[in-house]
């Protein structure tokens, strides 16, 4: 008969040893399991904490242009209420500049050869300068009676003054589309 005596105590080592190292193994793999699971949460948190971050740069990027847009949008409709005040002003001046006309060339007579005071105040109001500095003047003052041209030639005086008028509006009406798109400019 056989004894087993003898290979008992070496069996059970192995053993022994066969179920340390088994059951080491399963454990370092559910360590480097878990280990490896904590790595890929940590590096999805990051990615959704990098996404975050850039959807709020983003939205914060979206507000600011919003906000600007809005900005000169104001600031473009003020210009053109302001720009559309002004051309009224300019219509209305006109119309009164044209009114002045008659008057102005009835007062200043025949006797003149080319603008007479109140003719001339009404020009240099036309094209938007002062009135200011233009004496009233005798009509002897003109000219010498020889020196004067035929009543018939040359432009008359209302009609010089009216070219004046239409001269100055479309003068003026420039000036202040320009300074409108500049401060349109100047605001951007």
């Amino acid at each position: 008969m056989f004894d087993i005596r003898p290979y008992i105590k070496p069996l059970a080592i192995a053993a022994v040893v066969v179920l340390v190292w088994g059951g080491g193994y399963y454990s370092g793999q559910q360590v480097a399991a878990s280990a490896a699971a904590a790595r890929l949460q940590s590096v999805q948190l990051a990615h959704e904490q990098e996404r975050s971050r850039t959807a709020t740069a983003k939205a914060d990027e979206l507000a600011a242009a919003l906000a600007d847009q809005r900005q000169l949008a104001e600031q473009a409709n003020k210009l053109g209420w302001k720009l559309l005040q002004t051309q009224g002003q300019l219509a209305q001046s006109q119309a009164q500049l044209r009114e002045r006309i008659t008057d102005a060339t009835r007062n200043d007579g025949q006797a003149w050869t080319g603008l007479g005071p109140d003719s001339l105040r009404v020009y240099r109001a036309a094209l938007g300068y002062t009135e200011s500095g233009v004496s009233a003047a005798d009509t002897g003052d003109a000219a010498k009676a020889g020196q004067a041209a035929a009543a018939d030639a040359g432009i008359p005086p209302a009609d010089l003054i009216a070219h004046a008028v239409d001269y100055g509006r479309w003068c003026q009406e420039l000036e202040a589309k320009f300074d409108a798109h500049a401060a349109l400019q100047g605001g951007h």
